[in-house]
């Protein structure tokens, strides 16, 4: 299968990484500060990125070693994309290995995100972008994640006046 893959070696134990792919807390740090619901095995979590979101089931978790979630519903948004649902049924695999040192390979998977895909130009600097942000914040505890119009009080989305 051609779907995108990405590896990163960081500064961080599979543990510190495990948490940050597996919490609420974690994702809201490198990837979507707009994002709520149950990270427990059969939960879903929700992820906005203002018009475009994502609800991910969680399928697996296996302490410092995987997490993998499975699109059950997506709002994809973009100049050359029609089908607003294309990463239903797809699902993100972060594969965890200890290296030593206190250093861990990620090996990233978006299964089903292929190059046929109306929105795979806009997820390569997507993913080139929050897979950077993964690493910054498990090496500093700062990451680059989508941030929009967020109430930090209830983590969801403000609407203006304008919107």
């Amino acid at each position: 299968m051609n779907h995108f893959q990405q590896t990163l070696n960081v500064a961080a134990s599979a543990a510190d990484v495990y948490a940050a792919l597996s919490t609420i807390d974690g994702v809201r740090n490198w990837w979507s500060q707009d994002c709520d619901g149950s990270s427990e095995v059969g939960g879903t979590i929700h992820f906005r990125f203002g018009t475009c979101f994502n609800d991910m089931r969680v399928d697996r978790l296996e302490p410092s070693r995987e997490v993998r979630w499975h699109c059950t519903r997506a709002h994809t948004v973009g100049d050359a994309v029609s089908n607003e649902g294309e990463w239903v049924g797809t699902e993100l695999v972060f594969h965890l290995r200890e290296t030593g040192a206190g250093k861990t390979r990620i090996d990233f998977e978006h299964v089903g995100l292929l190059p046929s895909l109306e929105c795979y130009g806009m997820c390569l600097k997507g993913w080139a972008h929050f897979m950077n942000s993964l690493q910054q914040y498990v090496e500093t505890g700062e990451g680059t994640p989508y941030v929009g119009n967020i109430n930090p009080a209830s983590h969801s989305m403000e609407r203006s006046a304008a919107a």
